[in-house]
């Protein structure tokens, strides 16, 4: 079984490995940036994201790219906000990381990163599985699960 997140970034503010692994550090959250996807003009990137976390590496299998580089996940997603209470919509000029994982080590690696994405980058979270989303809250909601996920 696997476990989708997305988060949607201004593609002009697409951060570097260093600036999420600073982000990471301010807000004390316990994972290292091993390697970091970095948005590559309409190409979709597909190395996903390499990270530490509890003393164990965690593979953050995924994509990133532009959206109109994504046109169906877009949509999917956008489709979804539409029938939620979520305003908010991916854009055309928002870069898309979707992430994908399968342990509860992923699990809470990803929903650090992704929470760092959003409070430091300005990003907007989705996760279809429980079709949540959205901002500070979603955030919060991502870090309270890592928190419960510890020492599995």
């Amino acid at each position: 079984m696997s476990v989708d997140f997305y988060v949607a970034v201004h593609a002009a503010n697409w951060p570097t490995a260093a600036a999420v692994q600073q982000c990471l550090v301010d807000h004390t959250y316990p994972v290292q940036i091993k390697r970091f996807p970095a948005l590559d003009g309409g190409r979709v990137v597909t190395d996903g994201a390499l990270a530490m976390i509890d003393g164990k590496e965690a593979y953050l299998e995924g994509e990133l790219a532009r959206a109109s580089a994504m046109a169906t996940d877009v949509k999917m997603i956008n489709d979804r906000l539409a029938a939620s209470p979520n305003p908010e919509r991916i854009k055309q000029d928002d870069a898309i990381m979707s992430v994908r994982v399968r342990s509860p080590t992923e699990v809470r690696a990803a929903s650090y990163v992704i929470s760092a994405l959003i409070v430091c980058f300005d990003g907007m979270g989705f996760e279809p599985q429980g079709n949540t989303s959205g901002r500070g809250d979603f955030a919060k909601s991502l870090i309270s699960g890592a928190e419960m996920l510890k020492g599995y």
